[in-house]
């Protein structure tokens, strides 16, 4: 995870997984994003389905990101993209975004790396998907966009699964906390975390795939989704006697077998819901002229470059610059 390890989120209806793929925690975001991309199916770009290899690797890689594989200062970036402790905001909303949730922190006395960034991790890889798409509608036949989607459909994968884990959103995360807010490092984490990659190929009653549906409003879907997750973390303790050690293996017929089950289907769903959501507002965005003009990927083949002087509007080459002039602007006193 990242204050121990990561999600890993199971088995279900599809059997396309590798039985050779990496250690447990890896083997169940593997299998968590295969779910995700074969419960979309034809409703993504076929290049997208395809490339269900490129991001299932991906999905492994924000671990690395910390330790202690990452260098400290990455460690110290990444570690709070992967949890969400609720609790820390004293009942207070949670912000829409990244940045009016530090001034909330700062308003409380509270340290953001405490309290955790998941959900805007989960909403802005959507939107950096989304925008690759977008990019994807216009140049359908560039490799690298098309690579670059993946990618990104990787990342965000691994985030999504984390906040599907009910541990990664409390305070309570590896055993109850202590009155000083501690915690007591019970070992429960790692052991719920080990569930899916548990679960084997074929688990009985396993049920319909997860169904992908398009999120009207992506932050209040992804807080909805927290607050499904935190609503199962009593059932965790309640299991807590009945998880299966490190080393030992899950016992299929049981409830903490159900469980796992239960929760890869709510993975599998949430990230299909994720990807869908990213496609379908792709289609809203407006490329401007000047996006990626004199790359390979902005002209047709064999069209000379255009260079920023050439252009046929010169205030358009400078819409980024001006964008940020009038940020700060906006914000001086």
């Amino acid at each position: 995870m990242i204050r121990t390890r990561s999600f890993m989120a199971c088995l279900a209806a599809v059997a396309v997984w590798s039985a050779d793929a990496a250690a447990w925690h890896g083997r169940g975001h593997d299998l968590a994003t295969r779910v995700s991309v074969a419960a979309v199916g034809d409703r993504l770009p076929a290049f997208f389905v395809a490339g269900a290899d490129m991001i299932a690797h991906c999905a492994l890689d924000p671990d690395a990101f910390t330790r202690p594989i990452a260098p400290s200062e990455l460690h110290e970036q990444e570690a709070p993209e992967h949890y969400f402790d609720v609790e820390l905001l004293g009942g207070a909303a949670v912000p829409p975004s990244r940045y009016a949730f530090l001034e909330l922190c700062t308003q409380k006395g509270l340290k953001p790396n405490k309290v955790g960034l998941l959900p805007y991790a989960v909403v802005e890889w959507t939107q950096r998907l989304t925008v690759a798409l977008a990019e994807y509608r216009r140049w359908p036949e560039d490799s690298c966009i098309r690579a670059k989607c993946l990618v990104y459909a990787g990342l965000l994968a691994h985030y999504a699964q984390d906040l599907c884990q009910p541990l990664h959103l409390t305070v309570h995360w590896d055993g109850r906390a202590k009155e000083d807010g501690t915690s007591p490092r019970s070992g429960i984490h790692n052991k719920v975390d080990a569930l899916m990659g548990k679960l084997g190929i074929a688990p009985p009653d396993v049920g319909k795939g997860p169904k992908a549906e398009l999120m009207r409003e992506l932050t209040l879907a992804v807080l909805a989704e927290i607050g499904r997750g935190r609503a199962l973390i009593d059932r965790v303790y309640g299991m807590e006697s009945r998880l299966p050690g490190m080393e030992e293996p899950l016992d299929p017929n049981g409830m903490v077998a159900d469980f796992a089950r239960e929760r890869l289907r709510a993975a599998g769903a949430f990230l299909a819901s994720l990807y869908l959501t990213a496609w379908a507002d792709s289609d809203k965005i407006t490329l401007p002229s000047w996006h990626r003009q004199g790359t390979s990927a902005g002209r047709p083949p064999g069209a000379p470059a255009i260079s920023a002087q050439t252009a046929k509007d010169p205030n358009e080459q400078a819409g980024k610059v001006l964008y940020r002039s009038q940020s700060i602007q906006a914000n001086m006193p």
